[in-house]
């Protein structure tokens, strides 16, 4: 297996532009709506609509059927509620979708200045192959645990490693600073597992030229 690099992460960061997760996001206006901001009544009769609404419809089967039934006549109920206090569940719905299609196109914008920079970033890695001699190619995320069991973080916060030489981390989600060449152009990887696997979309490309353990009290940030 070949050792992209021993020592310090600072000693091979040196020179290349150090990045925190949150540089990777440009900078916008803060949104004027978020759901967690509602009264607590508010956010659980808005969970009973979306409960409802990502029920499937159509041809269902008996169990699926009476689900959806239950879930929209929660809602029924939730939206007479509320209607009495003089809130509009589906106007409360509608901003919800809005603001959830805003957060989701944000996560696709990326700072263009770093395109062609050396940089050094820490982070989790999570290789796309499972090779015992080592791999080179992985994704980066921000934090432990990231698309294992839940969504994937935007794609502003994802970088698709691929290192110069192979690197065998010692388990899943090991901590390292990555020091290489960034691109930034829009990949879209499958990330496997043992019950299954995801298509992963990322934001960033890093060309690795050296992988360090990291250490340090911000978690690998």
């Amino acid at each position: 297996m070949a050792v992209l690099s021993l020592g310090s992460s600072a000693a091979f960061s040196a020179g290349a532009t150090q990045l925190k997760w949150e540089m990777l996001i440009p900078p916008a206006e803060p949104l004027s709506f978020s759901p967690n901001d509602l009264p607590i009544e508010q956010q659980l009769a808005l969970r009973s609509v979306l409960y409802w609404k990502g029920h499937p419809s159509g041809e269902l089967s008996e169990e699926f059927a009476l689900q959806r039934a239950e879930a929209k006549k929660r809602a029924d109920d939730d939206r007479e509620k509320l209607a009495a206090q003089g809130v509009d569940l589906d106007a409360l719905y509608d901003r919800y979708v809005a603001w959830a299609t805003e957060v989701e196109r944000r996560g696709t914008l990326t700072e263009t200045k770093y395109d062609g920079e050396r940089v050094a970033i820490a982070g989790y890695l999570l290789p796309l192959d499972f090779d015992p001699n080592g791999t080179t190619e992985f994704l980066l995320v921000p934090y432990f645990g990231a698309c294992i069991h839940e969504p994937p973080p935007p794609p502003n916060q994802v970088i698709y490693l691929k290192s110069s030489a192979p690197y065998a981390p010692k388990a899943l989600f090991d901590a390292v600073m990555i020091t290489g060449t960034m691109r930034v152009q829009s990949e879209k990887k499958n990330l496997s597992f043992i019950d299954g696997s995801n298509d992963v979309a990322s934001g960033y490309i890093l060309e690795g030229e050296s992988i360090v353990p990291h250490e340090g009290d911000d978690g690998g940030q």
